[in-house]
């Protein structure tokens, strides 16, 4: 005989080609099989958590979707996503009566991507466009389509086709005098010739024989004004009049005024010079005016300024045409479509300043109705250089989103699945470039590849890591002495190995992410002797677990460190993951259903996984939302939670359950106090036997935890004892805390090692045993010298090391 002890299950679940490769350093801490129990960092097994019954779906006959939102100060909620709507969630239950429309269908759920800022939640995917997703307070939420602002565009326009538009934003008419065509300008000083202050014409208007002054305008009714530009008098080189120190005000008395916009230091003006300014303001007023406190030259007389031009909130402007020579250069020449209808364009005027439109509504092939953004145009005369938005129906929406330095990144559109577009820095929604380019602007960086190569995912790091269906790349800075901005950013390679549309978990500085046909989980780390990251995959020995295809993934850091993965035969895969520590422990876990989607979830003194469970209950299909419990760990017996779909009575002694509706029909075990009683649900009900009662009842789909070692070779004396038949005589199993334990060769072998014993308390569960139990093993030569483990019911069992003997035949 000889004995052969495990001391360590690190390894997990091997892939059934290399249970014979003890040669590998891996194999000691290996197993055949490894079901519904943990393999545990230190090296133990446990038994996993069962699953709490939350909720039914609100359309079992649909596929839903679980997002996280952490709203911090200790508020976790679950979002469930289903076909056109969302629900809310707590480990408590449904939040009121909360549901809110959305655009996604049932369909398109499982390829949204999403990312988190405070109270708001940014989603893309789904055909639709990007949508931001707030908690406005616990009982009131909303989904909204983001308005962005000044693109992003595709390549400037290379065709013939011009644009021309009919109107130029400019809130105020080309005056003629201070009452004519409409409305009322006034100065200071009192002068008849304010007006030429609005003519739209290069000149010089004095507005004050001193260095403080105003000028104004009086609407005919309230206007939005939030930009307005400022051009010096056509002389100002020989006199430098033009004011330095002013603010922009209005009222809608006269009287009362309310600072818009405030300037200082804007001095050293040219002749003729233009300026832009613009500021944030959504209420209308009908009196406009630029006040200013230092101005006239080094003299401080005769302030006088060329041109002011205020711009009529985009929002606020009544439509107005523009207009296209041609189709050239327009959606690949067929010209202005419906579903660009909200798409924007980007206009040089004939100052060579750069304007953007919105489309409002479209009218023909040739001609839509806009309304104008940032500044007011000079004129409306036809321009060939133009860009055209690069979001829309037309030309799709972008398929993932990410953070990068205080950025929100997007990527990937039908027309452009390469590309990729970051907001201006700390400004989300904001995609502008200025006259002179600075770091903070917008950024847009295309993947470079012979091949195309669609963006997958984005995740955040020093780089923006974009993993693509061939390869990983890193956008980020082209020199590191400048900092990031449009005009400092490079892409580079990281690895060809491509990824699929999972996203990707990061634990630590290691990214996991799945091979393009999720048959493989890789790990990319930095590698100081590469001086770059290196993609190496890490379920190369559990392939097996993998041939399906993973459907998704999440990350349960604490308190086991659990990547927990679903395939798309909807089987659940554990992987525990501690890099440092050389654990890769992988195992799959059977959930009575199949399951559909994973979410992780912070939670009190843990993280949560949540699910969703399509389950065949009473012959009925029914999709459920389930927690995962934590395993037990060393808390009072009948407090363990082993049971799936489960759901716990407390309170005063009973003999009776009710409110199992989601379990009708089935088998179940009812875990009372401790012990295990067998039940079937009816009228929603489950009842322990004999009239006995309990004051904690736990009913639930029992979990069957099942391992089973490897056939590791005994030496004979004429060689290897591979292929020889073998059994095994006895083991010795170290356990801790406790309460279901089988050991023997397979289901009709067990032996059961959890019992009562002499001494222990009469009338209560056998108490949860820690130590090493020694038990003789009746198995046969047929089995190779394996062992198998199980565990059921509602007790707790952790398995520390196995040391078990085996007999080989000559």
């Amino acid at each position: 005989m000889s004995y052969h002890l495990q001391a360590t299950f690190s390894r997990g679940e091997l892939d059934p080609e290399l249970i014979y490769r003890s040669d590998l350093e891996l194999f000691r801490s290996s197993l055949a099989e490894c079901r519904n129990f943990l393999t545990l960092k230190r090296g133990g097994l446990r038994r996993r958590g069962g699953t709490k019954f939350i909720a039914e779906l609100k359309d079992s006959s649909r596929q839903g979707w679980l997002i996280p939102f952490e709203f911090g100060n200790g508020q976790y909620y679950m979002l469930e996503f289903g076909d056109h709507m969302f629900r809310i969630f707590t480990s408590e239950g449904r939040v009121g009566t909360v549901e809110v429309a959305t655009p996604y269908s049932s369909e398109v759920l499982p390829r949204l991507k999403f990312v988190q800022s405070t109270d708001t939640l940014f989603i893309a995917g789904g055909g639709v466009a990007p949508q931001a997703l707030k908690r406005l307070s616990e009982l009131s939420w909303a989904i909204e389509p983001m308005s962005f602002r000044d693109g992003p565009y595709l390549d400037v326009n290379i065709s013939p086709t011009n644009l021309k538009p009919a109107g130029t934003g400019n809130a105020v008419p080309k005056m003629t005098s201070n009452t004519a065509p409409s409305g009322v300008v006034s100065a200071s000083n009192g002068s008849a010739s304010a007006w030429q202050v609005f003519s739209r014409s290069e000149g010089k208007t004095v507005l004050s024989s001193g260095a403080t002054g105003w000028v104004q305008y009086q609407f005919p009714s309230s206007v939005v004004i939030d930009a307005y530009m400022l051009q010096a008098p056509n002389d100002n080189s020989q006199n430098d009049d033009m004011p330095w120190q002013w603010n922009i005000e209005a009222s809608n008395n006269g009287s009362d005024w309310t600072i818009l916009d405030t300037q200082d230091g804007q001095d050293t003006w040219a002749s003729n010079e233009w300026r832009e300014y613009d500021f944030h303001n959504e209420t209308a007023f009908t009196h406009y005016r630029l006040s200013f406190t230092q101005g006239g030259g080094s003299a401080s007389d005769n302030s006088a300024i060329g041109q002011l031009v205020f711009h009529q909130a985009g929002n606020d402007q009544s439509p107005f045409t523009l207009t296209a020579s041609g189709t050239g250069g327009i959606n690949g020449g067929a010209g202005f479509q419906a579903s660009d209808v909200g798409r924007h364009i980007r206009f040089r005027g004939s100052d060579g300043f750069w304007r953007w439109f919105r489309i409002h509504s479209r009218q023909s092939a040739t001609s839509v109705k806009v309304q104008l953004f940032g500044q007011a145009l000079q004129d409306t005369k036809a321009q060939s250089i133009w860009r055209l938005g690069a979001w829309s129906g037309t030309t799709g929406w972008p398929e993932t989103i990410g953070w990068h330095k205080n950025r929100l990144a997007f990527a990937g559109t039908s027309e452009e699945p390469q590309k990729i577009w970051e907001s201006q820095t700390e400004d989300f929604t904001n995609f502008s470039v200025s006259h002179v380019l600075k770091a903070s602007d917008a950024v847009t960086a295309g993947i470079l590849s012979g091949q195309v190569n669609r963006i997958q995912w984005l995740v955040d790091d020093n780089d923006l890591i974009v993993g693509t269906t061939r390869a990983v790349r890193a956008v980020g800075k082209a020199t590191d002495q400048d900092p990031y901005g449009p005009e400092n950013v490079d892409q580079k390679p990281e690895t060809n190995f491509g990824a699929n549309d999972v996203s990707p978990i990061k634990v630590g500085s290691v990214l996991i992410y799945y091979g393009p046909y999720g048959t493989d989980m890789r790990e990319m780390a930095y590698d100081f002797g590469s001086d770059g990251r290196v993609s190496q995959a890490v379920s190369e020995v559990q392939s097996h677990l993998f041939q399906s295809g993973i459907s998704g993934a999440c990350y349960q850091q604490y308190p086991d460190s659990v990547i927990w993965q679903w395939d798309q035969k909807g089987r659940g895969i554990g992987f525990t993951y501690e890099r440092q520590q050389q654990v890769y422990g992988m195992q799959r876990h059977d959930f009575g259903g199949v399951v559909e989607c994973m979410a992780d979830l912070s939670g009190a003194g843990a993280d949560t996984v949540w699910m969703i469970v399509k389950r065949t209950i009473d012959g009925q299909t029914r999709r459920y939302i389930e927690i995962m419990q934590r395993p037990f760990l060393g808390d009072a017996i009948e407090d363990a939670w082993h049971l799936d779909c489960g759901a716990r009575y407390e309170g005063l002694p009973a003999t009776t359950v009710s409110g199992l509706q989601h379990l009708e029909g089935e088998e179940v075990i009812l875990y009372a106090d401790g012990t295990d009683y067998p039940a079937t649900v009816t009228a929603g009900e489950a009842s322990l036997p004999n009239g006995q009662t309990a004051e904690k009842i736990l009913v639930g789909l029992n979990v069957a935890a099942r391992a089973k070692t490897l056939p590791f070779p005994v030496n004979a004396q004429d060689g290897s004892a591979m292929g020889r038949k073998m059994r095994v005589d006895n083991c010795s199993i170290a356990v801790l805390d406790t309460g279901t334990l089988k050991a023997g060769s397979d289901e009709t072998f067990l032996d059961e090692l959890i019992y009562y014993r002499a001494g222990d308390p009469a009338g209560e569960p056998a108490p949860l045993r820690t130590g090493v139990l020694d038990q003789p093993i009746e198995t046969r030569w047929e089995d190779g010298g394996q062992l198998t483990l199980a565990a059921s019911g509602g007790k707790p069992c952790t398995i520390l090391a196995v040391n078990f003997g085996r007999d080989a035949e000559p």
